[in-house]
């Protein structure tokens, strides 16, 4: 196969992102073993923290002499962001290899506790921005390319008190899975990634600062290293800990209501303050 093309992270900035974009250089300099991951010759990293894309992107450039590593410092949600990220892909005239849609958000939370525009926001994140990378993305994949797509264990069932984040994610899982069907005939490989904690600063974001660390979260670099693998190999749904697929199937014999309502009760979250801005898109999933 061609060597040349291009490899995206968004939400590249910290927490999964970051570990995605760190393993992916390792596999460009041959450090990270990844037998399946198709070549690249590029790697862009995609958030709005200019500063630490900055940082970030010279320390790869180092560690992988060789890589093209573009720093790309852009509001997905912006009017024209993703269809101008589309387009100067497209000039270079390579194809994408690998695309990891990273950024998101979520908001710890009663619905109506919650800032209006917090709530939206994370919808358009989330949701549309997630659908319109895969849609502008899709005509630059080649056969062989990867796709994964960063839901949550939230996915799998609703969530009192994380209501419109566990809507935003089985929204990212039905998504990512029908994407699976539709394309396996081009050869281009969907998964989605649905981890429980994960250490990043999901937390921080959700909670409006209130909860600095995600309690009991699983490495970054750990969860993106077992969700490349699980890519590589034709997984439509990638959930490398046992013990998450036991709470999704947890989820699934106690049905929707039981889940939703158990999370009200039992699984209660440190709100963020009404009014609390989103901040930059924020890497990562916790249940």
């Amino acid at each position: 196969m061609d060597s040349s093309g291009i490899a995206i992270v968004t939400g590249a900035s910290s927490g999964l992102g970051e570990a995605f974009a760190r393993e992916l250089a390792g596999a460009a300099a041959g450090t990270a073993r990844y037998g399946g991951l198709p070549a690249f010759d590029e790697l862009w990293l995609v958030a709005r923290r200019a500063d630490r894309l900055d940082s970030l992107a010279a320390e790869l450039c180092r560690a992988a002499p060789g890589l093209t590593v573009r720093a790309v410092a852009t509001d997905l949600v912006a009017a024209g962001a993703i269809e101008s990220l589309a387009a100067k892909a497209a000039e270079t005239g390579k194809p994408l290899r690998v695309v990891v849609n990273n950024a998101g958000y979520g908001t710890y939370g009663n619905l109506d506790e919650t800032d209006t525009d917090r709530l939206l926001g994370q919808v358009d994140l989330n949701c549309r921005a997630l659908t319109e990378c895969c849609a502008r993305f899709s005509p630059l994949l080649a056969s062989g390319s990867v796709v994964i797509n960063v839901a949550s264990l939230a996915a799998f069932a609703p969530l009192g008190g994380f209501a419109a984040y566990a809507a935003s994610k089985a929204y990212a899982l039905s998504l990512s899975v029908g994407l699976s069907a539709e394309w396996k005939a081009r050869g281009v490989s969907v998964c989605a990634l649905c981890p429980g904690p994960v250490a990043t600063e999901f937390s921080l974001v959700a909670s409006g600062g209130a909860r600095k660390e995600v309690k009991h979260g699983w490495p970054a670099e750990k969860t993106a290293r077992a969700c490349l693998r699980d890519a590589i190999a034709g997984a439509w749904i990638s959930m490398p800990r046992p013990v998450w697929r036991l709470r999704r199937l947890a989820g699934w014999l106690a049905g929707p209501e039981l889940s939703a309502s158990f999370a009200y009760r039992f699984m209660k979250r440190p709100s963020a303050p009404s009014g609390t801005a989103a901040g930059d898109e924020r890497e990562g999933a916790e249940r």
